[in-house]
């Protein structure tokens, strides 16, 4: 006898983590490559992640949450902040060498990694993590909102506020690194 769909009430749950996981993985893994600086942790942290979700959701009998897009994004959230906190060494390149990166075409990840890091490093932490889950994230506004818990008028000004710093902070580097120096005669 063949079962139908519908026939495994409790399958549900199973499948829309196993549909979400499918949509959303190439973002959380962008997203947690940023936030992590390499390949590896992002993948551990993505699987962790989901695996948290599915036993979360068999120890709340199968009960669904309210927003499991945005759950996921805020346990990934989390779980980078933390596992950066447990490195407690983290790589930041000088100031004085952001102009030097912006002006190299960027290769690979990691000298991309660390322009991004740098550049987000100068910003408010909550301006910064707006600005990775839109970018990185691929969000949209609404669902920052959700995900970080605030208004979406919030994320809207956190995103532009941080953007305006970094293009200000920019510009400032430009300038010194293009003005001329006067040398008397």
């Amino acid at each position: 006898m063949k079962q139908t769909l519908n026939s495994h009430p409790e399958e549900e749950p199973n499948r829309e983590i196993a549909a979400l996981m499918e949509s959303e993985r190439p973002h959380l893994l962008r997203y947690a490559c940023y936030r992590l600086g390499n390949t590896d942790d992002a993948e551990d942290a993505v699987q962790d992640i989901f695996l948290q979700l599915h036993t979360k959701r068999q120890d709340a009998g199968g009960q669904p949450l309210a927003d499991l897009r945005s759950y996921l994004y805020r346990s990934l959230s989390n779980f980078c902040t933390d596992r950066l906190r447990r490195r407690q060494v983290r790589e930041f390149v000088p100031i004085e060498q952001v102009s030097h990166i912006c002006e190299e075409q960027v290769e690979n990840f990691e000298r991309e990694f660390r322009l991004i890091s740098t550049l987000l490093a100068g910003i408010p932490e909550e301006q910064a993590e707006v600005i990775r889950l839109r970018i990185h994230g691929n969000n949209s506004f609404s669902d920052i909102a959700a995900i970080l818990d605030i208004p979406v008028t919030t994320a809207k000004s956190r995103f532009q506020y941080g953007i305006e710093k970094i293009q200000k902070r920019n510009q400032i580097l430009k300038y010194k690194t293009l003005k001329p120096e006067h040398h008397e005669m």
